[in-house]
């Protein structure tokens, strides 16, 4: 290591004076812990190895290493790893060095007879990295000091130069944060220095605004680009102006924002200028819309012509295609003369105001009212303005309008027509102000004048006295409810004839209004009269078939009658003789006399049953007890069935209860059905039987049956007996049998007819039991 022979002499690099001092004091302590010989910084550059300190015996310029200590150096400064050789006499350590701004380095020592342990060459090394740390501090706080005093010269020429500004102008971070601000910008807000700086200028804005400013400045940020926005800045006093928001970013060398300047210039008295011709343009562009009616003018000096928008829109032209000639080329080819008429006038002085055809590109036909005049200046002509309006829809409207008149006007006469025919009237009642509106066939119905003022006491004049009461709560609990109601009542006529009506309502009604009620008056009086006569008639018929059905046992009952009276005769005889004797025997006469009373009333019976079923009289709905009408019908055909060799059969139950109904018209019923039953088996040599059975069926209704051994039924016409005019029988008349279906359904009960299981029919009817003995007894 001492073979000066093999060592080459470094060179020395140039070291500030008080950094090499410091290397010099560092080394000395170095060579002090290490209790080194000799100890110097040995840097590495593109000159090779130079000596930038030394601690020892040496100078720098004589200081010679080893070829292999070198090579050791520079492994050492290439591996940044701290190295110990044992060697005698000597041992080397060298451990690396970081400088700021400089080449790599090492500190290289030299020890003599000791052996290097590992904690000496960690603390060599802890000892190097913290010298290179405080050269560095050292560094950095010179370099701080520089640019402070730098910034505070930029900050100062800044200041003076942002309030020679006139306008609000400020300094923001690359964050975002406001830094500073000009004199103007304080003075304006009234926001002291310390209040606006960070975000806290902020609320220098219109709250309205400020999400507005953080969106744009955050989008400004992120982008790194100038930018601005418009906002209102509050002003000291609290009133809100337009300013538009400039800032512009200061980018540094590695690319990143440093700083961000702005501007804040106030445009209200623009921007409220901007915004009431945007707002007069907007509110005519929307009133032209809305009243479909488009401006237009003409420049006779520059002959340029223009319109606007609903212009446009109103003849389907694009703007750029809009003139005064192609406007006239669009006029309906009939009314084109009518047109050019009009134009001159108006350029001779006299106002425009003409209405004709328009046919636009797509060969659609409008109609237009246009209107103008001239602008003189000096005298002369310069301007020709006008608007146009789209009156189609009104000139349709007005045709539809003629011609829903008229439709109105032949459905009105249509409806009087259609109401004369079928005698119904309509009416119209405001409650509230009394007011009656009638159709005529509602006068003609209550044979009032039409000309005559209507009034309510008028119209209640007219209804029968007897209905006024019913009529007048029907209407007020109507009007009260306001809900419809249905009713009929009579009109009592001058003439004092009666007709029927019917009246039908509806009520409209609103919560908050008053009800209008709409109505019909029907006049029923043809169609009551018809229902009466048509009632008479059907009577009249259900009497000829009673009368019919009693001329065919006209014999049994004369029979019937012929018994009573010759056993009265007989009677009266013994009664006589009983009291011709010279000792008249009393009580032979009595009981003779007792069995004359008897016989009376047995003939009385008879008598008065023909009658009943004889008269025509209404029904008369009672309780009945159907065995007493099926025992009064057989007493009334006992001959009639002994002359035709019927052998009759009766079973009556004794747990049937009794009906409701008319017992006239039940025995009529009964009387044909046996009739018919005797007549089936007419032509049968013998063995003609026939029952008559009475049954309680559950307990809903009584059942009556009636069955023969006759020629039975014809399977076809038995889907028929029952039809009105259908007989069977040449001389029948087809009535019976209907006009018994219609007396048991009439009592709400069923009529049927079946054939019998060994020959011949069945026919039987049921009707329901009595509920109560309060039920009403009109049916």
């Amino acid at each position: 290591m001492n073979d000066v022979a093999h060592a080459e002499t470094l060179g020395t690099s140039h070291i500030e004076g008080a950094e090499k001092h410091d290397m010099e004091q560092f080394l000395l302590s170095a060579l002090h812990a290490a209790r080194a010989v000799r100890a110097f910084i040995v840097t590495s550059g593109d000159d090779g190895l130079m000596v930038a300190a030394n601690a020892g015996a040496e100078d720098v310029s004589s200081v010679a290493l080893h070829e292999r200590d070198q090579i050791i150096v520079r492994e050492v400064i290439a591996s940044g790893k701290g190295r110990a050789i044992p060697g005698t006499p000597r041992s080397i350590v060298c451990v690396p060095i970081g400088f700021p701004d400089r080449a790599k380095a090492a500190v290289y020592l030299e020890i003599e007879r000791e052996h290097v342990s590992d904690w000496r060459l960690e603390n060599l090394e802890w000892m190097a990295s913290t010298f290179a740390a405080s050269l560095a501090k050292r560094t950095a706080d010179e370099e701080l000091r520089s640019f402070k005093e730098e910034a505070a010269i930029v900050i100062r020429e800044l200041r003076l130069n942002l309030d020679m500004i006139p306008a609000l102008t400020w300094i923001g971070g690359p964050g975002g944060e406001l830094e500073d601000a000009s004199r103007q910008w304080h003075e304006y807000t009234g926001i002291k220095r310390e209040d606006a700086l960070g975000m806290g200028f902020l609320a220098s804005f219109h709250p309205d605004d400020v999400q507005k400013v953080i969106t744009a400045w955050t989008e400004l940020l992120v982008a790194g680009k100038p930018g601005g926005v418009e906002a209102r800045i509050l002003r000291h006093d609290g009133e809100a102006r337009y300013f538009m928001l400039r800032a512009v970013p200061f980018v540094g060398d590695d690319g990143k924002v440093r700083k961000w300047y702005g501007i804040n210039t106030d445009i209200d008295d623009l921007k409220r200028a901007e915004f009431e011709l945007a707002k007069s343009q907007a509110v005519m562009a929307e009133a032209q819309r809305i009243i479909e009616t488009g401006s237009w003018s003409w420049d006779m000096i520059s002959d340029i012509f223009t319109c606007s928008a609903e212009c446009t829109n109103i003849v389907g032209l694009p703007s750029t295609d809009i003139t005064f000639e192609t406007l006239m080329e669009r006029v309906h080819p009939e009314d084109r003369e009518l047109v050019a008429e009009a134009h001159g006038r108006a350029l001779q002085g006299e106002e425009l105001n003409v209405q004709h055809r328009f046919v636009l590109p797509n060969g659609t036909v409008k109609f237009i009212h246009a209107r103008g005049r001239l602008i003189y200046e000096r005298s002369h002509p310069r301007a020709y303005i006008g608007t146009i309006v789209d009156v189609t829809e009104a000139r349709l409207s007005e045709e539809r309008i003629q011609s829903s008149l008229a439709e109105a006007q032949r459905a009105q006469a249509s409806l009087a027509e259609a109401q004369k025919l079928t005698h119904v009237g309509s009416f119209q009642i405001r409650p509230s102000s009394s007011e009656i509106i009638w159709s005529a066939e509602t006068y003609n119905i209550y044979g009032l004048d039409p000309a005559e003022p209507l009034t309510g006491k008028a119209i209640m004049e007219r209804i029968h006295p007897d209905d006024r009461e019913r009529m007048n709560e029907i209407y007020a609990r109507g009007i009260r409810d306001r809900k419809p109601w249905e009713s009929e009542h009579r009109l009592l006529m001058p003439d004092g004839t009666i007709r029927h009506v019917h009246c039908v309502t509806r009520v409209e009604s609103d919560p908050d209004e008053e009800p209008e009620v709409f109505g019909a008056i029907i006049d029923l009086t043809d169609r009551i009269n018809g229902e009466e006569a048509l009632r008479k008639a059907q009577a009249d018929v259900v009497r000829m078939n009673r009368l019919t059905a009693m001329g065919a046992v006209t014999v049994s009952i004369a029979h019937e009658m012929n018994q009573p009276l010759m056993a009265i005769v007989t009677n009266a005889a013994t009664c006589l003789s009983w009291l011709d004797r010279p000792e008249p025997d009393l009580d032979e006469a009595k009981v003779a006399a007792e069995r004359i009373v008897n016989e009376g009333k047995r003939a009385g019976d008879v008598l008065l049953n023909v009658r009943n079923m004889a008269r025509n009289s209404r029904p008369s709905i009672a309780i009945v007890d159907i065995n007493e009408v099926v025992a009064d019908v057989l007493t009334m055909m006992r001959s009639e069935l002994r002359s035709r060799q019927i052998n009759a059969s009766v079973s009556l139950s004794s747990a049937i209860r009794s009906i409701r109904g008319d017992k006239v018209q039940l025995q009529q019923v009964l009387l044909n059905l046996m009739l018919n039953a005797a007549e089936a088996m007419t032509g049968k040599e013998h063995g003609r039987t026939m029952s008559v059975v009475s049954e309680d069926r559950g307990a809903h209704s009584v059942v009556v049956r009636v069955e023969d051994n006759g020629h039975g039924l014809d399977p076809i016409a038995s889907e028929r007996i029952f039809d009105a005019f259908f007989s069977t029988k040449p001389e029948g008349t087809g009535m019976g049998l209907a006009i018994c279906k219609s007396i048991i359904e009439a009592h709400n009960g069923t009529l049927s007819a079946r054939p019998r299981a060994s020959g011949g029919s069945v026919f039987e009817f049921a009707i329901p039991y009595a509920r109560g003995a309060d039920e009403p007894e009109a049916a």
